[in-house]
């Protein structure tokens, strides 16, 4: 009965469906040429594509608008953030309807009795165990939870992954979550805080152990963040065992290698590693282990001096783009991701003027108190004399020379530092450059610098490579997210509009890409890397994430001084068949699933 129903339905035209959208430009993601029609979503999932009829709770009219597969994000630190802003607004409001986590070798878990030092927890690990220059990257679990559930109201009580993944399912949220599991964490775990230090033979066996559990507990893959604390401390026998676990289970590895050395206190004669080493290493991991490779924010590998000799700035990026290419043709699979913004890191940043000298600023207590002090010049010269020994990785003259001609001062009471860089000041004033920052913060301590903004050429290059994918290296947050202390820090542009971004400049500002082929390197060749089935393209029978926007209008509204701005032309997103954003804004939904290995 109910079957000859159900078809008298479709005959007289009236199936009924969750949502159905027309007049749509269809973009499926496969690299097709778009096509026109509609589409209707039923139980999740997209039922039909074409000219489609129907009735339905919610229609959609996409008349002028372009719709896609949901963007996938392929390097993202939402999963440290997810469960303290669960709707994700940053991420949803620009296109990004799933998110590969667990990047750098952070991941949400394992845990044991000490926690590591991602982002959101940053600021208690200072409280926990204050330190004056860089902080330590393990604090016990104990303290920090005490102070954690005093201002959060719950507690870090999970130890696995998959244990992770209860508790973030009982709470719910918006995107899709796809797991990685962090190095860091993994050695964190095993070593505790003697991690400074090659691990023995019997530690590398727990820790291919715990890989294998996480794996088992549904993450896609193993990250390594071998700039940083611990993973910098590990041998390449530690990673490459690891990783053949991950080759075992068919995942993915996917490596921030080797590129800057030790993002900590270096002293002068203390030389970088060559960028093309870490990558290097990252595809003989994959070599010898047998694994896909995901090599994170790649850039050019290539010191350019002076930087802004094109011919010599092009070569390098070919030399670069060599590397990756040559590891292909010999059968390895390896792609890479780029920050789509290339006038900010991921992880956004601190325009206050005064806290390039954060560790003294800190000691001061305040922006205004941290001026007052600056006028004592022994205290000026012992700071000097701290930077320049390369205590404060934040600002080593050793490691970057040309520091004081990055940024000028577009916020400044006094006209004689205002819309200038601290090198022009150091010039006009015939002062040594340090001597001119701290001059510039005693003058006005709420003083504001502005990086100035790159010259994109080189990052659409890299663009245009097959293997390339975008990830805006960044976590999940919404507009009321500021840091604390006396200069508190903003998210990037990048957690509101990176995706955005990179539509209007690769497509429609400089047709640098297609839209078929723009879209395609954030939907379906992400889903094909990283194993997520039925996702990634637009055909029936597949999960219904979509993206809808207007090319015409797309924009992220965000900069370096107030980064917390929705982006234009993202008018609708739908996650698993359920509408989370209605006309760019969110409607309170919380459907995201966590996209286990299958």
């Amino acid at each position: 009965m109910l079957k000859v129903k159900r078809r008298k339905l479709i005959l007289n035209g009236m199936e009924k469906y969750d949502i159905l959208i027309n007049n749509a430009k269809i973009v499926d993601g496969s690299g097709s040429t778009c096509i026109n029609g509609s589409i209707a979503i039923k139980d999740e999932k997209i039922h039909s594509i074409g000219e489609v009829q129907g009735i339905s709770e919610i229609n959609i009219d996409a008349k002028g608008l372009v719709v896609s597969p949901g963007w996938i994000d392929v390097h993202n630190h939402g999963d440290l953030t997810i469960l303290y802003y669960p709707k994700a607004d940053g991420f949803v409001r620009q296109g990004i309807t799933t998110f590969v986590g667990g990047q750098c070798g952070n991941s949400p878990a394992p845990v044991g009795n000490y926690v590591g030092n991602p982002w959101m927890l940053s600021e208690l690990h200072q409280e926990v165990s204050p330190t004056m220059y860089d902080a330590d990257w393990l604090h016990p679990r104990e303290e920090v939870n005490k102070l954690h559930k005093e201002k959060f109201g719950w507690e870090i009580d999970w130890n696995t992954m998959g244990e992770f993944f209860n508790k973030l399912e009982g709470k719910g949220f918006s995107p899709n979550y796809v797991p990685m599991v962090g190095h860091g964490e993994i050695r964190s775990v095993v070593l505790g805080p003697d991690y400074r230090r090659e691990s023995t033979k019997k530690e590398i066996e727990q820790m291919v152990k715990i890989t294998e559990e996480a794996m088992i507990d549904g993450c896609i893959g193993l990250t390594v963040g071998r700039d940083y604390d611990p993973g910098i401390w590990a041998n390449f026998e530690e990673i490459f065992e690891c990783a053949k676990i991950v080759a075992k289970y068919d995942g993915v590895y996917a490596a921030h290698s080797l590129r800057t050395s030790h993002r900590k206190a270096r002293r002068p004669g203390e030389a970088s590693i060559p960028a093309t080493k870490g990558v290097l290493e990252t595809i003989d991991i994959g070599r010898k282990a047998k694994a896909s490779v995901q090599i994170s924010h790649l850039g050019n590998l290539y010191s350019v001096n002076p930087g802004d000799s094109k011919i010599l700035t092009e070569a390098g990026i070919k030399a670069t783009l060599k590397l990756v290419n040559d590891a292909n043709h010999e059968g390895l699979d390896i792609s890479f991701d780029v920050i789509p913004n290339s006038a900010s890191g991921g992880i956004g940043g601190n325009h206050y003027l005064a806290a390039r000298l954060r560790p003294w600023l800190k000691i001061a207590g305040s922006l205004e108190q941290f001026a007052k002090a600056l006028r004592m010049p022994d205290w000026r010269e012992e700071i000097k004399n701290s930077v320049m020994s390369g205590k404060y990785y934040g600002l080593n003259p050793n490691i970057t020379p040309t520091w004081a001609e990055g940024g000028i001062l577009i916020e400044h009471s006094d006209s004689r530092f205002k819309n200038k860089t601290i090198s022009q000041i150091a010039k006009e004033m015939n002062i040594d450059e340090l001597e001119a920052l701290m001059q510039a913060i005693i003058a006005d301590p709420n003083s504001k610098i502005f990086r100035k903004p790159r010259d994109d050429s080189s990052l659409l290059t890299f663009m245009k490579h097959p293997k390339m994918m975008v990830g805006i290296d960044t976590f999940a947050v919404d507009e009321t997210r500021i840091g604390s202390g006396p200069a508190p820090g903003l998210p990037s542009e990048n957690s509101f509009g990176g995706f955005p971004h990179y539509i209007k400049r690769a497509v429609r500002e400089t047709n640098t890409l297609t839209l078929e082929e723009a879209i395609m390197k954030i939907t379906y060749n992400p889903a094909c890397k990283f194993k997520i089935p039925k996702r990634g393209i637009i055909k029936p029978g597949y999960f219904a994430d979509l993206t809808i926007f207007n090319l015409e209008t797309i924009n992220d509204k965000g900069d370096q001084m107030e980064p917390r701005l929705y982006p234009e032309g993202i008018e609708y997103v739908i996650i698993n068949g359920v509408l989370v954003v209605n006309e760019n804004k969110h409607t309170g939904k919380t459907p995201g699933k966590i996209l286990r290995r299958e």
